[in-house]
């Protein structure tokens, strides 16, 4: 069962990680959804950053699990803000919010076991 926990704990931290980055660098198809989001460029930034941030967060709770809690609160906050998004703000289809859901568990996993 550790070991289950520290994997999904390894992929939520590449997944985030990732994200993160296509948010930094603004890729083009990502700089495209925000436009339809209506949100501005400054906070895709932002969201970029957070979600590196906590991808480290994740990696170093492996030694530390206040980092991995912090981390999975960070994540918590931006996936429901994401769901939030694609259901209410833009009425996009529930299979749009599935990945945000699916992160937003795998960060109340990594919260519960680290609190251990």
């Amino acid at each position: 069962m550790q070991m289950a926990g520290l994997i999904l704990q390894a992929i939520l931290a590449l997944y985030i990680g990732l994200g993160g980055i296509v948010k930094v660098l603004r890729l083009p198809f990502q700089v495209e959804h925000w436009h339809q989001y209506q949100y501005p460029m400054w906070f895709l930034t932002v969201t970029g950053i957070l979600e590196v941030l906590a991808a480290f967060g994740l990696i170093r709770g492996y030694w530390n699990r206040y980092f991995a809690i912090g981390a999975g609160i960070i994540i918590i906050v931006l996936m429901i803000g994401a769901i939030y998004t694609h259901l209410f703000k833009v009425n996009q289809p529930l299979t749009m919010a599935i990945p945000a859901a699916i992160c937003l568990v795998l960060a109340v996993v990594v919260i519960i076991r680290n609190l251990k």
